[in-house]
């Protein structure tokens, strides 16, 4: 019954991040108990009577780090990225690590993630300033960040996958120690990824998990109503 609320947990969260520009599903996974050993208890060789599982455990909850689906907006500061990159953002919790290519200019002309304050990092562990009065933003594959044919630096990528040891810390946003290296992919100027979180799949899963933990509150309650009852025949017989 934990493992069906984890399950409902993780899945809640994803369709909570559903409109998220850039969110990494959330996936929980589970693990059986070790097999209960009753001759530890007994004494006994248990061997032939056969192994008692006792369920399944929460193992914890990993990322699905496919990609979404990509659109066109049109927007110079929009970006999408492919493969394993990220882009290298600096925030109140340090340097994290984001998908979210919805980008903008601060008062200052500093490029930050639009709705934060949150500067977009350069291979220099520097923000990138673009120039008040600005008329064409260009943004190379490669990340190079260009205001009128003029190079302003390139963002710096982080390759972030399964294997970088990444964690997720809310929303579009990891963290990862020590920093992931550089990936191979590219970046693609006027696009966004959306989520790859399919509403109607976790919908699916949330029933199917939600069913789960009724039938297992039912076989619990049988089997409190099958204890009751012998314990009154034993009581009876007493």
């Amino acid at each position: 019954m934990l493992a069906n609320l984890a399950a409902q947990d993780a899945i809640a969260q994803n369709l909570a991040n559903v409109s998220t520009i850039g969110y990494k599903a959330n996936v929980p996974r589970f693990q059986s108990f070790n097999t209960m050993l009753l001759d530890r208890m007994s004494g006994a060789a248990s061997g032939a009577q056969g192994a008692l599982g006792t369920g399944v455990a929460v193992q914890g909850t990993a990322t699905d780090f496919s990609a979404g689906a990509i659109a066109r907006t049109g927007n110079p500061l929009d970006v999408a990225l492919t493969g394993d990159a990220y882009l290298t953002v600096k925030t109140p919790q340090g340097i994290l690590y984001s998908r979210n290519g919805v980008l903008s200019r601060a008062v200052d002309g500093t490029l930050v993630q639009s709705g934060t304050t949150n500067p977009v990092l350069a291979v220099n562990k520097k923000p990138i300033v673009i120039p008040l009065g600005t008329k064409e933003i260009d943004i190379s594959e490669t990340g190079e960040v260009s205001a009128d044919s003029v190079s302003l630096g390139r963002i710096a990528l982080a390759g972030i996958d399964a294997s970088s040891n990444a964690v997720n810390i809310g929303g579009s946003y990891f963290s990862a120690s020590p920093h992931p290296a550089k990936p191979a992919d590219t970046i693609e100027q006027g696009f966004l990824e959306s989520a790859n979180v399919s509403v109607v799949s976790s919908m699916i899963q949330m029933i199917n998990a939600q069913r789960s933990y009724e039938a297992n509150a039912k076989v619990l309650q049988s089997e409190d109503q099958v204890t009751g009852e012998a314990l009154s025949k034993v009581a009876a017989t007493s």
